[in-house]
């Protein structure tokens, strides 16, 4: 959310897509509740000086109507007052401007990585597949453990946050690595099928992670 067009359009927007990001650019605090009421977030970036709105006040709001949403805030006040205001409001990171976009970057990849390491919860009968122990591996139907490691990791977390949403290899790929211009997508899928084959080995049970043809995977709840 920035109300500089300039700013949002041709130099926001552009870097968050380029890094892998499916963004969408607001300018104000209407157009963020409009949508809100039928799109789905996982982080929510905005400015503190917004023409309708507070951007803490505003942070507020979206806390109390998500604990899982992702909230990043940049304004031109670095003082530790401010910087208090929005934490108690919830927000999870405070960058102060001019903004340095590889550090924006990195900060929202960084809060993206903690909403996904977070445990998924069990699936409603009880019987499904779970993320355990922080993140670090998978509970079968059946009660059998699968270790993951890193990458797996990273994968399932962020698999987990959107069940039965087919996520892009961009977006899995941004979320693995930095360079994404310099990362082979066949070892995503080399990953994909090496988690699979693993699930099977460990507990004979098929991990419902799907490709998506020309999109990506999505993971079965």
């Amino acid at each position: 959310m920035e109300d500089d067009e300039e700013l949002r359009e041709k130099i926001m927007l552009p870097a968050l897509r380029h890094a892998g990001f499916d963004a969408v650019g607001l300018a104000n605090a209407l157009q963020l509740y409009r949508m809100w009421a039928s799109s789905h977030f996982d982080l929510v970036l905005l400015d503190v000086g917004l023409p309708d709105d507070d951007g803490v006040e505003i942070a507020r709001h979206l806390r109390e109507l998500s604990q899982s949403l992702g909230i990043v805030m940049y304004t031109g006040h670095g003082r530790s007052v401010d910087r208090i205001r929005a934490l108690r409001a919830g927000v999870d990171a405070y960058l102060v401007k001019p903004l340095d976009m590889d550090e924006l970057i990195e900060t929202l990849r960084n809060v993206r990585a903690r909403q996904a390491g977070r445990e998924m919860p069990d699936a409603p009968n009880g019987g499904g597949w779970a993320l355990r122990r922080h993140g670090w591996s998978l509970s079968t139907p059946s009660g059998a453990t699968v270790a993951l490691n890193h990458a797996e990791r990273q994968i399932m977390g962020l698999l987990a946050t959107r069940p039965n949403q087919p996520v892009s290899r961009e977006t899995l790929i941004a979320h693995l690595t930095s360079d994404v211009e310099g990362f082979d997508p066949h070892r995503l899928e080399m990953l994909v099928y090496r988690l699979r084959r693993k699930c099977i080995d460990v507990s004979g049970e098929a991990l419902p992670l799907k490709a998506v043809r020309g999109v990506g995977y999505l993971f079965e709840r």
